[in-house]
């Protein structure tokens, strides 16, 4: 990775109170399966699955968000250096009020589709849309997609060789 541009990290009260809720949710219907358990023979089966489901999500958001995102000139990248979208492939950023993103981030148009991903809290990939934020620090979202946009700007006013 080269020099970074940006650095977007997940804001440490919206990082915790997400793990909390998906724990307590998880809590709740493990409480239910052994202590009021449903009368039906699915539903016996499905609250304890669901309970699992919402506990390993919130272990999964803990461990997911321990490390934020960071731009360099080649793209934006994970705290373990997986690249999440080259900055070639980028077609455009919208911040826009009512843009599909996610809460405090910003949405990137691909160029080309790279497979679907997604880090609770921090970004989703679907097709050929990069949402960046959630669990995220305003400020620091704005500042990449500002700096996102300039980018885009310089290299459209480069002449093509």
């Amino acid at each position: 990775m080269t020099e970074t541009l940006a650095k977007l990290e997940p804001s440490l009260g919206r990082r915790w109170f997400g793990v909390i809720v998906l724990a307590l949710v998880g809590f709740m219907l493990a409480y239910l399966s052994f202590f009021q358990p449903p009368e039906s023979m699915l539903g016996k089966i499905l609250l304890p699955i669901l309970a699992v489901a919402f506990f390993w999500q919130a272990q999964w958001n803990l461990r997911v968000t321990k490390t934020g995102l960071y731009l360099t000139s080649e793209g934006i990248f994970d705290g373990n250096g997986t690249q999440i979208c080259a900055l070639s492939n980028i077609r455009s950023v919208d911040r826009g009020l009512f843009a599909f993103k996610p809460s405090n981030g910003f949405l990137v148009r691909m160029h080309q589709s790279l497979g679907n991903a997604w880090a609770p809290g921090l970004y989703w990939r679907i097709g050929k849309r990069l949402g960046v934020g959630g669990a995220t620090q305003p400020a620091q979202a704005k500042a990449m997609a500002d700096i996102i946009d300039i980018m885009l700007l310089k290299r459209s006013n480069e002449p093509e060789a």
